[in-house]
This record gives structure tokens, sequence and C-alpha cells, in this order.
């Protein structure tokens, strides 16, 4: 199999997944099931379901991360650029909509652990997902050359870290709003 063929399947089950896990999503909530209870207890189904994308998610990304280190570069290109794409969509599908249920009315509210962890792995996060959408449409092509970013070797690691403490503060927020 050839080089241009095998770039073509990579991308044709990156498109695979990402749709199939942005539609598993979305039936979720378009069947009314997201406050369904959730494989792990104590959370609700969309809750969980994101959970368990977004550990793909951090995996993924370290993977594409090895892939880089060992010379791969188009393979490393593709990973990438699925995950950050698959990032967005959870946002917007799940992420987004779910800070309608912490809203702040003063400053004093982020004292409370469940708001303060929320907005900061929001805050993080975002942060996070517009550098990685940013690095990928740099490194796709899709990026005006005047908004290139010369140290972007750096600001892909410096986006991993983001995503993995991202999740972290995912994970937090969740045993904050299901468990403690």
């Amino acid at each position: 199999m050839d080089k241009p063929t095998n770039k073509r399947s990579a991308i044709a089950t990156a498109a695979v997944m990402v749709a199939g896990s942005l539609a598993w999503v979305a039936g979720i909530s378009l069947a009314g099931l997201e406050g369904s209870p959730g494989f792990f207890g104590p959370g609700p189904l969309i809750a969980d379901a994101n959970l368990i994308l977004e550990v793909f998610l951090v995996t993924g990304l370290s993977y594409g991360f090895l892939l880089a280190r060992r010379g791969n570069i188009d393979a490393h290109q593709i990973n990438q650029t699925t995950w950050v794409i698959l990032n967005i969509g959870l946002i917007a599908l799940i992420m987004a909509g779910s800070m309608q249920d912490v809203r702040i009315s003063n400053a004093g509210d982020l004292a409370d652990w469940r708001v303060g962890v929320t907005w900061l792995h929001a805050a993080l996060g975002t942060l996070t997902a517009v550098a990685g959408l940013w690095i990928v449409l740099q490194m796709n092509g899709v990026l005006p050359r005047g908004l290139h970013f010369g140290g972007w070797k750096s600001l892909m690691r410096a986006a991993l870290a983001g995503y993995w403490a991202t999740a972290l503060l995912g994970f937090a927020t969740y045993y904050f709003w299901y468990i403690a």
C-alpha cells in the first residue's frame, strides 16, 4: 500500500471515529437521555459519555506526541487534527451548554468547590482548545501565513500539558458534581 493510500485511509478512519463519537453524544441528547443514569453510577449518562471520550482524547493526543517524537509527522498531523476536532465537538455539544448550571452572581460563588473548579476547568479548557485549534489550522495550512506562530513546537507542548491539566480538572469537576 502506498503512502497516499495510507493517508487517505487514516483520514477516513479519523472522520468515522469523530463522526461516530459526536453522533453518539448527539443521539443521547436528541433522545432526551442526558440525565439518565450513567455507566459509572453517580453521574448522568451525558457526563459519563463525555468522561470516556475525554480519556480517549488525552490518550490519543499523548500518542500523537509520541508519533512526532518518532518522526512520523504525517501520522502526527492526522492524529492531532482528529483529536482537536473531536474536542471542539464535545465542547459545543456538551460542555458549553453545561455551563448554564454554574452561573456566577458574585465573586464569592467561586469559593464553592463545584463552581470554582468548574470555571477553572472551563477557562483552562477554552485556552487549551484555542491553542489546539490554532496549531491544527497552522499545521494543515489553513491559517493565513501572517497568523502563523513561530514557536509552535513550544505551543504544541504547552497545549498537550493544557489538555492533560484540563482533563484532570474535568475529573475533579465530575467528582465535585456527582460524587462528593
